[in-house]
């Protein structure tokens, strides 16, 4: 989740004993050829491809042709609060790093110093999420994030003498959050927002959910969609599950290692050509056996 220089060269070795080829037909820079060219002339969103929420995906007949707008809930609204606070403390470390913080300690002062405006600003716009409940939610994470940075920039330190700046913080922090891919070239949306880039390009998704396999197809639209634009390949993905403990004084870290292989693309190819269809000739998929309480059209599919 809060990744360092070190959890690169892990990542890296697990990798690297997992190789993986990938036929040059499924790269992304393909984008106008079959298999990979769209079908149809729509987009969609890679989160509708990858949520998770409806065995039918109903949830795509209901957004796209519907038309239906969504109605928050508590566990979608958590969800969307954890991201921002991981983006925003993402930002917040580099920042602090660029002013200048010249030890572990002098960073943490500084983080816990702005983490009051921070959370009034990620708390903004919600619903369902009781401010209570988000503040102890913010403060695990923003613990966690000022430990282990503070850790990273005392031991980044030690390197070099000679260190640049920028080089500094990329070793403390090297990775890119919200990292923009436009995904309109294999048939999804503009404003793609990935949540890190790990450099050297390996796409992280941060989940506040249990681990489901249609995660790992919007690992691939993400690999694709970056392929598609800037045409160097994207072999490797992490998802990272957060899940916080019942008393909310501290949080668990999953993750998963995902190789964006032939087979992973492929689905990828299916469902949004399946998506494709369905919104355009209009075609209603009908109700799942059992609605996830999770999804944000229940009450539209509920009330027929």
């Amino acid at each position: 989740m809060f990744f360092t220089f070190e959890d690169v060269v892990r990542l890296s070795r697990v990798f690297r004993r997992r190789p993986c080829s990938v036929s040059d037909e499924l790269r992304g820079w393909h984008w106008d050829e079959y298999p990979l060219a769209p079908a149809y002339n729509v987009r969609v969103n890679a989160s509708d491809l990858a949520g998770g929420f409806c065995p039918t995906n109903r949830h795509i007949y209901v957004r796209y042709v519907l038309k239906a707008e969504e109605k928050p809930n508590f566990r979608l609204e958590l969800g969307s609060f954890i991201h921002r606070v991981y983006h925003m403390s993402s930002c917040m470390v580099k920042s602090i790093l660029y002013e200048g913080a010249s030890s572990g300690e002098d960073f943490k002062d500084v983080f816990k110093s702005v983490s009051e405006g921070v959370f009034a600003k990620a708390y903004s716009g919600f619903q369902t999420l009781k401010v209570d409940f988000a503040r102890r939610v913010f403060e695990v994470l923003w613990s966690y994030a000022s430990n282990v940075y503070a850790a990273a920039l005392d031991r980044s330190r030690t390197v070099s003498p000679y260190m640049s700046l920028d080089g500094l913080v990329s070793l403390v922090i090297p990775m890119t959050v919200e990292f923009p891919v436009d995904g309109t070239l294999i048939g999804l949306n503009r404003a793609i927002r990935v949540d890190a880039i790990l450099h050297p390009y390996m796409v992280v998704e941060l989940k506040t959910r249990s681990f489901r396999p249609e995660y790992e197809v919007g690992l691939a639209s993400y690999a694709l969609a970056i392929e598609s634009q800037y045409e160097i390949p994207i072999n490797y993905a992490v998802l990272s599950e957060v899940k916080l403990d019942r008393e909310l004084k501290g949080l668990k870290l999953y993750e998963k290692h995902v190789l964006i292989s032939d087979e992973l693309r492929e689905r990828f190819i299916e469902r949004r050509d399946s998506a494709m269809r369905m919104i355009e000739e209009e075609l209603d998929p009908g109700m799942p056996d059992v609605c996830s309480e999770d999804c944000p059209f229940l009450g539209v599919c509920n009330g027929g």
